[in-house]
């Protein structure tokens, strides 16, 4: 598969390494022109091939159309541009284009992030259209549009989170016009994977439209198991998108995907006290027969009402289904004997079952009242999650690193097995109001009440936000704002706790954020910055001993930055994005960690990504991320080094019986630097060594 591989990228290098003459009968064919035969009609072009990166709204920060200039946050947009010209895979090599996101530990099935500096929660801080979104599963890329980094506490629009942040997935939508979009891509482990897209209108008057999406991959690792084989993975996702007019004011649209994962498991690697990989980069711990498989299901509805010109009413619903068989040989690296390489294996069978609904209703208007304008918000929330586990333990066994010994696969029966449940609901309510003094000033007050509902755990929370922004000049603002959130909490449970059966207060994040945006070069280019001070309190910590424990709460962690970042043109042919954030993250009061730096938290983090067009067909791109040192436990016992990642490629459109053959070829880690991803309790991710990357895509 490299081999086929290898000849599909030569081909594609040729083709862009041909003679330039044939560039430009590529270009007269495929452009829409027209040359006239007298000097006195006039001559018209219309290229369209290069795409560039700048949006100038994210729906999510405001829960309206808003621009960016009028909202007092840091947002980010990766929109699909940049996401097509870096083949991007995964959330997580999307997210490498925000430095105020950092990647934590990758397993088989799912990513974990932070955003500036705070771990991301999979239950609430992930966002798909707007609905709260569980993402304990791998998310299909494929369906994504585009991806909204709202930055800091976003509680007031959208209930419990933790302080750093929303991510935000924009799906594509239907289309009026008909159109067929072909895709493949891979890689030089032997990767492949194909995608159909269509969309269109259905009748004449293009009042019922759809966008269909199928995608199959066959994912082959890097990294091997101890006897050889790769570890590979089988992902199939399929999704129906459909708008229907209903008279001129009503749109309902429906929308259905599923997703379907084989793949086996790779729980990370083990450093020692050098900081070297042990067993070296490629190999993993886990046993060749372990197994995920998985399979998510959404679907639901969403209604826009146009009530007047000035004033409409959104409401959604989507239910969530995920299932999981997951067959784990659990390697306990703590137990690793470095004077024999055994360590022990700690093998279960586990079914897991998720249910999620959520619902949200949205009232958008504008009033003007005393001379100023009102942009009116209000709106509300529900959502109910349900899971359910049954789990079978095998015997604890022991593996080999240095001899390569396979632990057997447990033969197990369910009826050994032990289950749980979980199940909870919250809702709340909330009202907003951007006020437009004059020109120059704007004021946005906000309320939220929020309840949730769960045994041992039933919190309530009042939660305001208020911005200020101030316009220097049309095509700049200048904001400040304070926000507030809050991660319900339940009871102590441990009957050996001397604090048994208390009631655990929420805990709470405020932030203080001055910022500023400003839009040069005829709109086409914008910078922003920020300084913020988050604080996150009343974290559970332990006044006793690990034999005699009082839990209570009381911890504080704060982290206070400075972020930079630009996207856009700097002309018809330079388009890019990029960010830098400086980060000072501590825990200020902690019975274990007071005084140290969160887990995974570097102090600088950078990226930037560039396009240059050579014609209107061809493209260079280049871009570099950069990761600062930082910490690999939340004790500080060990220190992953800092690094940079160069990626190149390039991009030629090439038309082919009368539509554009879109040739795309990636180069990852250019320079092969070998560098420590995110981890969890010790274990870390090795990052990838230079990886080739081919798309093809053709459509009609």
């Amino acid at each position: 598969m490299k081999t086929n591989v290898k000849l599909i990228a030569t081909a594609i290098a040729g083709i862009l390494s041909a003679n330039p003459a044939f560039a430009v009968d590529a270009g007269t064919n495929g452009a829409s022109s027209q040359v006239a035969a007298q000097s006195d009609i006039e001559v018209i072009t219309v290229t369209g091939y290069q795409q560039h990166y700048k949006t100038d709204q994210a729906h999510a920060a405001m829960r309206s159309d808003v621009s960016l200039l009028d909202t007092p946050q840091s947002v980010t947009v990766i929109p699909t541009e940049v996401m097509d010209d870096q083949l991007i895979l995964t959330l997580g090599d999307a997210l490498k284009n925000d430095a105020s996101v950092s990647i934590g530990r990758v397993t088989t099935d799912r990513e974990r992030f932070s955003l500036r500096g705070f771990s991301l929660d999979e239950s609430t801080n992930l966002l798909k259209n707007g609905h709260q979104h569980f993402s304990k599963y791998r998310l299909p890329m494929a369906l994504v549009d585009s991806i909204e980094v709202l930055k800091g506490p976003s509680s007031l629009l959208y209930g419990q989170s933790t302080p750093g942040g929303l991510v935000n997935l924009v799906t594509k939508k239907p289309t009026y016009d008909s159109f067929l979009e072909l895709g493949l891509k891979g890689d030089d482990n032997g990767s492949v994977r194909g995608t159909i897209d269509t969309g269109g209108s259905l009748n004449e008057a293009q009042t019922v439209r759809y966008r269909a999406i199928l995608e199959k991959q066959d994912n082959k690792n890097w990294r091997e198991y101890q006897d050889g084989s790769a570890q590979e993975s089988d992902f199939f996702v399929g999704s129906l998108m459909t708008d229907f007019d209903i008279g001129d004011d009503l749109t309902l649209s429906l929308h259905y995907d599923r997703s379907d994962e084989v793949a086996g498991q790779d729980s990370g690697s083990l450093i020692d006290d050098q900081g070297d990989v042990i067993g070296g980069d490629e190999m993993i711990w886990d046993m060749p027969w372990t197994k995920i498989d998985a399979q998510s299901e959404n679907y639901g509805a969403d209604i826009s009402y146009q009530l007047t010109d000035d004033w409409n009413i959104d409401a959604g619903y989507n239910k969530q289904h995920n299932e999981r068989e997951r067959w784990e040989s659990k390697p306990q690296t703590g137990s690793y004997d470095p004077e024999d390489g055994s360590y022990k294996n700690k093998p279960y069978n586990k079914l897991e079952d998720w249910q999620q609904h959520a619902f949200y209703f949205d009232i958008v208007g504008s009033v003007e009242l005393g001379g100023m304008q009102h942009d009116l918000l209000f709106g509300g929330n529900y959502l109910k999650h349900e899971y359910s586990s049954l789990k079978v333990k095998g015997k604890m066994d022991s593996g080999n690193i240095g001899t390569g010994v396979i632990v057997p696969q447990p033969d197990l029966d369910y009826a050994d097995g032990k289950s749980e449940t979980e199940d909870y609901k919250y809702y709340g309510v909330f009202a907003q109001d951007l006020v437009t003094l004059n020109d120059r000033w704007q004021l946005l007050l906000g309320m939220r009440y929020d309840k949730q509902e769960k045994t041992d755990a039933d919190n309530n929370s009042v939660l305001p936000k208020l911005g200020i922004i101030y316009h220097p000049v049309a095509n700049a603002s200048i904001y400040a704002n304070y926000s507030e959130s809050f991660e319900p909490q339940g009871s102590v449970l441990d009957d050996e706790d001397a604090n048994f059966g208390k009631e655990l207060d929420p805990i709470m994040g405020e932030m203080y954020e001055l910022g500023t945006k400003w839009e040069l070069l005829s709109g086409k280019l914008r910078l922003n910055a920020a300084l913020f001070d988050i604080k996150r309190s009343n974290i559970i910590v332990n006044q006793g001993t690990s034999d005699n424990p009082i839990t209570t709460q009381g911890g504080v962690q704060r982290h206070r930055g400075l972020e930079l970042g630009a996207i856009g043109q700097f002309n018809d042919d330079l388009s890019l994005i990029t960010s830098l954030m400086y980060l000072d993250a501590e825990y200020e009061v902690h019975d274990e960690f007071e005084g140290n730096r969160p887990e995974d938290v570097p102090e600088w983090t950078a990226s930037i990504w560039a396009k240059y067009s050579l014609t209107d067909r061809a493209a260079l791109n280049l871009g570099a991320f950069y990761e600062g040192a930082r910490f690999g436990d939340a004790d500080n016992s060990f220190e992953k080094s800092g690094y940079t990642s160069v990626d190149t490629g390039i991009s030629y459109v090439l038309p082919v019986a009368g539509n554009d053959l879109q040739l795309r070829l990636k180069v990852e880690n250019l320079f092969d630097t070998d560098y420590l991803g995110g981890g969890e309790n010790g274990e870390v991710n090795v990052g990838k060594p230079r990886t080739l990357k081919f798309g093809l895509s053709y459509k009609i």
